[in-house]
């Protein structure tokens, strides 16, 4: 958080969940440590280094809002009072003929993960909001916008009143005219007026402050942060200036998967409204500098006009690895850009766009940047297998799916690394005659006597004494970007008891792990989909299991929901995993009163400890003995969403609670129904059985056995 504010170096920060003290553990904590990373920003003792860390026009020396306090501001939503500033959401621009919330909502609408356009209706999306100080004092909400006139007199007041011979400050106040008569224009679609008034303001801005050299003889005339505001302002005036002249410059690559030593042809082009007159210069690759990080040389001209240049580029040798900052990006560096001098009015702004690739599907064009990928990369399945320690030990295939990038033509060499005890069949060789894919299968054979625990068995793909071990799959939520991961497939091996034939029902909301993990210890999984949920024989399952959030992802389930009461009733197992409060509340599906309430109840540290309400119960008892053991190991929470007002006929077995919070008892609650048993967890299973937690696992099997086991 740090980082990013000394990099952005904001004068004002919306903690959007600052005063946010229910649900998710997560949002809280950003909410706490927003002001503390905003005054940590501030302290040159915290992180020093990071000024070495980071990208940036300059050095990234701490940030205090440039001399004046950086205001932090928390978001109320949907409230009638409106302690501070009410934001006009329900304005109409005058440009675009929308209201900002009509505005918002277009943009929502490219949010590609977490099911967004399912929320797209709701009045969540549509509710007021206010800014107000986080302090509790008064905000003003003329300072979110600050214009040159009032960046003078700050200046005046403070630098410029001891150095007033160096001070050139007031130099840009005839800018503001300008930049409002460009807004006027803009208004009246009189574009070549636009862009005039703007390019004349971009000049005079161009020589209020000092440049060059010009910064060794008079530095003492303005601050850096001083400088750095003025800056990013003018930054923002040729941004418009471009926008009113209709000025685009484009690269677009022909791979966005860049391969060492492997040449890249880059098509770039530019252009301007006609009714604006613009000097349109030579397309060039842009160099490496801070603000700038480009990894390619350029190694060949095909075409070399504004309106049409073709180049051909390689990927730099030794680029350096991504920094600590990368991850926190909302888009990662681009490796390359092109640049092109451009003159508006006598104006010349330097235009700059990153080298993307366009990638099409039937209905679908996305431009996404390069990426730097191995020669080879390897799918791996399986990815996770269980062996369990008191069965017997058999040879398992491994298929791989070998992909080459590059465009050679070579044979190579694919095989298994095993930990000591294992043992896998020989390396088999494989011939690419460029870019596509070779398949192979490999066998792993176990030890007769497996210790508990986790081994990693990695695939490789050997061209000379090069070797490659990595697997990139597309994200199913948004394809044309790939995760990366080792190209490995991972034992589990512990004890655990599963009843022979167990048979399971599963109604699944969006692609759940658990099914496949179950499948791993062999019980037998079968997907409902809604004819089997609503008229198929449900008296055949051992236990129906309901998906994370199945009621709200599942329409049908609600309308079923009788049946799976009467498969219990007849003597059979429900077990029910989380489901968010608003729809779980409204629609009570248990047998008996069960709310979630709000603020909703979860434990987010993984390592809580745990407090068998009832160790005697068979529930914790068969067909696996449940021991604080089974709790080690978890990872990122216990659960959520868990029961927090139930009916006296309930049965709760565990009590957990975070650091310094009350116990909670709704993890993990049951009650007899019928012949039959109904059970419901907010216990995270679907983060804990795919990452192969011997504990998750053996409790979830005496879950799935509560009626089997009599």
């Amino acid at each position: 958080m740090v980082r990013v504010i000394r990099d952005f170096r904001p004068n004002i920060v919306i903690n959007h969940w600052g005063s946010i003290h229910s649900g998710h553990g997560h949002h809280q904590a950003s909410g706490i440590l927003t002001p503390k990373a905003v005054q940590l920003a501030a302290d040159a003792n915290f992180h020093p280094e990071m000024i070495h860390e980071i990208l940036s026009e300059s050095a990234l020396p701490p940030w205090d809002g440039g001399g004046e306090r950086v205001q932090i501001l928390r978001l109320e939503r949907g409230s009638e009072s409106h302690e501070g500033f009410r934001l006009p959401l329900d304005q109409v621009s005058e440009l675009y003929g929308k209201t900002w919330a009509q505005i918002g909502l277009d943009a929502f609408i490219n949010h590609r993960t977490q099911g967004i356009s399912g929320f797209l209706g709701s009045s969540f999306l549509r509710r007021s909001i206010s800014l107000v100080a986080e302090d509790g004092g008064r905000f003003d909400p003329s300072t979110l916008a600050v214009s040159f006139t009032d960046w003078t007199e700050r200046v005046e007041q403070s630098t410029c009143s001891q150095v007033a011979p160096m001070c050139r400050a007031r130099d840009a106040l005839p800018a503001d005219q300008k930049i409002l008569s460009a807004r006027a224009a803009a208004l009246a679609l009189n574009w070549k007026v636009a862009a005039t008034e703007l390019a004349e303001a971009a000049a005079i801005l161009r020589k209020a402050v000092p440049r060059g050299f010009e910064l060794l003889s008079s530095e003492a005339s303005l601050s850096q942060d001083q400088l750095f505001t003025f800056w990013k302002a003018e930054q923002h005036v040729d941004r418009a200036l471009s926008l009113a002249a209709g000025l685009q410059l484009t690269a677009a690559a022909d791979s966005n998967f860049i391969v060492a030593e492997q040449p890249v042809t880059v098509q770039a082009s530019s252009h301007c409204r006609p009714t604006v007159e613009c000097q349109l210069g030579k397309i060039e690759l842009g160099d490496r500098d801070y603000s700038n990080a480009n990894w390619f040389k350029e190694i060949g001209r095909q075409k070399d006009s504004p309106d049409d240049t073709v180049l051909s580029i390689v990927l730099l040798p030794d680029i350096p690895p991504p920094g600590p900052l990368s991850p926190q990006l909302p888009e990662p560096y681009s490796l390359a850009s092109v640049v092109e001098p451009v003159t508006i009015g006598g104006y010349q702004l330097r235009a700059t766009a990153p080298v993307t690739y366009v990638a099409t599907t039937s209905t679908t064009l996305t431009r996404v940047p390069l990426r730097v990928v191995p020669a080879y990369t390897l799918s791996v399945e399986p990815s996770q297998t269980v062996e369990v320690l008191n069965a017997a030990h058999k040879p398992f295939d491994v298929l791989l799916r070998v992909h080459s990038y590059s465009t050679k033509s070579v044979n190579v060499s694919v095989g298994l690394d095993v930990p000591d005890g294992l043992r896998a069949s020989t390396p088999i060789d494989v011939t690419f005659n460029g870019i596509g894919d070779q398949y192979a299968k490999l066998t792993v054979t176990p030890p007769a006597n497996l210790a508990p625990g986790n081994f990693r068995i990695t695939a490789y793909a050997k061209r000379g004494e090069e070797k490659f071990t990595t697997s990139l799959e597309p994200l199913p939520s948004v394809p044309t970007l790939l995760w990366s991961e080792p190209a490995e497939t991972i034992i589990h091996a512990f004890d655990i008891n599963v009843p022979a034939t167990l048979r399971v029902g599963y109604i699944s909301a969006e692609g759940e792990p658990i099914p496949d993990a179950l499948r791993r210890v062999g019980i037998s999984v079968e997907l409902l989909d809604p004819n089997t949920l609503t008229f198929g024989d449900l008296s055949k399952f051992d236990s129906i299991v309901v998906g994370v959030r199945a009621y709200e992802l599942r329409p049908e389930l609600g309308s079923a929901n009788k049946r799976l009461l009467e498969y219990v009733s007849q003597g059979g197992a429900l077990l029910v995993q989380y489901n968010r409060d608003a729809i779980w509340d409204k629609l009570q599906p248990a047998p008996y009163p069960a709310k979630i309430g709000s603020p909703t109840p979860r434990i987010t540290d993984e390592n809580a400890h745990v407090t068998f309400l009832r160790p005697d119960d068979p529930l914790l008892n068969r067909p696996n003995k449940i021991t604080q053991a089974d709790f080690d190991n978890w990872i990122q929470e216990r659960g959520l969403y868990f029961w927090s007002d139930f009916d006296s006929r309930y049965t709760p077995l565990l009590s957990m609670n975070d650091s310094n919070e009350p116990a909670l008892n709704g993890a993990l609650i049951y009650t007899h129904f019928g012949k039959g048993m109904y059970i419901y967890t907010g216990l995270a299973f679907f983060r804990e059985l795919p990452e192969g937690v011997p504990g998750a696992y053996r409790l979830f099997v005496n879950l799935l056995s509560a009626t089997k086991l009599k």
